[in-house]
C-alpha cells in the first residue's frame, strides 16, 4: 500500500496544532481546579469534555507529526483520524449529560444519544474508511468515509442543536440574571461548535471539488471556533467576577 506524500503548505498546521494544545491543557487544568473546588457533577462533566478535546488535539497532532518528519501520512495518521473522532463523539455525550443536568432537560434523549454514538465508533474502525490512504489504492472498492464523516458531523450537530434549544427554553423560564448569562454563554458555546464542524465541512469540499490537499484556511478558522468555545462554556460554569459585574451593571 502506499502512501501520500506530506505537503509543505500543511506544515504551519503543525505548530498551530501545538499552540492549540497547550491552551487547551490550561483550560482543562482551570475547569479541574473549579471541579475541586466546588465538588459538584457539572464541572467534573465539563472537565471530562475538555480532557477529551485535548486527547483528541494530541492524537491529530502526532498523527501530523509522523506526515512531517516522515514525509508522508502513514500507519499513525490513519489511525489518528478515527480515534480523534472517537474522543469527540465520547465529549459530544458528556457534553450533552453536563447541558441535561444544567438546563433539567433531556433525560429521554441521552439512552438514544448514547446507543448512536456507539454505533458511529463502531463505523469508524470499519477498514472500508480508508483514512489517509490514497485514492488510487481504494478505487473501485467500497469507500464509506465521506458517510462516516457526514455521520460524526450529523451527530455532534444534533447534540449541539439540542443542547442550544434547552438553552433557550431554560433562560425563558427564568427570571434569574446570573442564570440567564449562564445558559446564554452555552448557547454561544454550541454555535462557536457548529461553527467548528462548518468550516471542516467547507475544507472536505474544497478537497473534493478542487486539487486542493486540504487543511486549508477553513481549518484554522474552524480551531478559531473551537477556541471560542472552550471560553464560552468555561464562563457559563464558572462566571468570573468581570462577568458578573457586567450583569448586576
Amino acid at each position: 500500500m502506499s502512501y501520500t506524500p506530506f505537503s509543505t503548505n500543511i506544515f504551519p498546521i503543525f505548530f498551530y496544532y501545538l499552540g492549540l494544545i497547550v491552551f487547551s491543557i490550561v483550560m482543562t487544568i482551570l475547569m479541574i481546579k473549579k471541579w475541586r473546588e466546588r465538588k459538584v457533577n457539572p464541572p467534573l462533566y465539563l472537565s471530562i469534555v475538555f480532557i477529551l478535546l485535548t486527547v483528541a488535539l494530541i492524537i491529530l497532532t502526532i498523527g501530523l507529526g509522523e506526515a512531517v518528519f516522515s514525509g508522508f501520512f502513514k500507519e499513525i495518521y490513519r489511525i489518528s483520524l478515527p480515534l480523534a473522532y472517537c474522543m469527540i463523539i465520547v465529549a459530544d455525550i458528556f457534553l450533552f449529560v453536563f447541558a441535561k443536568v444544567i438546563t433539567s432537560k433531556g433525560k429521554k434523549v441521552l439512552v438514544p444519544l448514547v446507543i448512536f454514538g456507539g454505533i458511529i465508533i463502531v463505523v469508524l474502525f470499519l477498514p472500508w474508511n480508508w483514512w489517509g490512504v490514497p485514492p488510487e489504492d481504494y478505487t473501485g472498492l467500497l469507500n464509506i468515509r465521506l458517510y462516516t464523516t457526514l455521520s460524526v458531523i450529523l451527530y455532534s450537530y444534533v447534540v449541539y442543536i439540542f443542547i442550544a434549544r434547552f438553552c433557550r427554553k431554560a433562560m425563558k423560564q427564568t427570571e434569574d440574571t446570573k442564570v440567564k448569562a449562564g445558559l446564554t454563554f452555552l448557547f454561544l458555546a454550541m454555535i462557536s461548535m457548529i461553527g467548528f464542524f462548518l468550516m471542516f465541512v467547507f475544507d472536505t469540499l474544497l478537497i473534493t471539488l478542487t486539487d486542493h490537499p486540504g487543511y486549508s484556511e477553513f481549518i484554522y478558522i474552524a480551531w478559531i471556533f473551537a477556541i471560542l468555545f472552550y471560553i464560552f462554556t468555561y464562563i457559563s460554569l464558572v462566571m468570573p467576577k468581570w462577568v458578573l459585574k457586567r450583569i448586576e451593571k
